[in-house]
């Protein structure tokens, strides 16, 4: 199988670039192990993108294929917008549900930070600054380890896992060095903190936010079974 990074998608059709991209999920998916996939969904468009693409794969393979476990994982830090929060509730609850219908190995879940992590223990109780540039304190303790602790979780069930996240080098200068940094010359790389952790990136070459937008499902997964028609025209 070729690799994604030998893919220019600059100069590829859509619909091309998402063949290429699925034929690499399905055979990453079809490996010879066991290790669960998690896959990092904020809602936004390139985590939905990944996660409507996984469950392209998974219609597509026989049920006796399906064996890998598939985490969905979003992130409430307790201090998100009402309808930020409704809509990623809203959607896992939808996926969980196609999941169901379709018997696919599919599990959804939301992780919060622990009450002694959460922003008004630490800025009133423990009186720590507002956020700010220098000393971001809220992600780390709100959003990155109850994540991790979930990850650490899994990794500790099965030895190793897969960590799936939709980032594309094309995003910004600062994700392109950050992705150039990490890039270990495989499919797979090494997360930098979480040992056992693999972290595979399917989208990371496409390269225009044209093909995320037109690419995004309309309504969640197609309960029909198709694996086409959950998309916008």
């Amino acid at each position: 199988m070729d690799d994604l990074r030998l893919h220019d998608f600059s100069d590829v059709s859509l619909e091309d670039a998402i063949d290429i991209i699925q034929s690499e999920i399905r055979d990453e998916y079809l490996q010879p192990h066991s290790y669960p996939w998690i896959i990092g969904y904020s809602g936004g468009k390139d985590s939905t993108l990944v996660t409507h693409l996984v469950f392209n794969v998974l219609l597509s393979l026989p049920r006796s294929q399906r064996k890998r476990e598939v985490h969905i994982v979003s992130n409430d830090t307790l201090v998100e917008s009402p309808l930020v929060i409704k809509h990623i509730v809203d959607s896992l609850e939808q996926i969980r549900e196609a999941a169901d219908t379709l018997r696919l190995p599919v599990r959804t879940e939301i992780t919060r930070p622990a009450l002694s992590q959460t922003f008004w223990v630490n800025l009133i109780g423990r009186g720590y600054p507002s956020p700010n540039r220098t000393f971001r304190w809220c992600t780390d303790r709100m959003k990155i380890l109850p994540t991790s602790a979930y990850i650490k979780a899994r990794t500790d069930e099965a030895e190793r896992v897969i960590l799936l996240l939709g980032v594309r080098r094309s995003e910004s200068a600062t994700r392109a060095a950050s992705v150039k940094r990490y890039d270990n010359g495989e499919r797979l790389n090494r997360h930098n903190d979480l040992a056992g952790c693999l972290v595979f990136r399917p989208i990371v070459e496409l390269v225009r936010r044209r093909m995320i937008w037109n690419r995004r499902p309309n309504s969640g997964a197609d309960r029909s079974g198709s694996s086409g028609s959950g998309y916008a025209a």
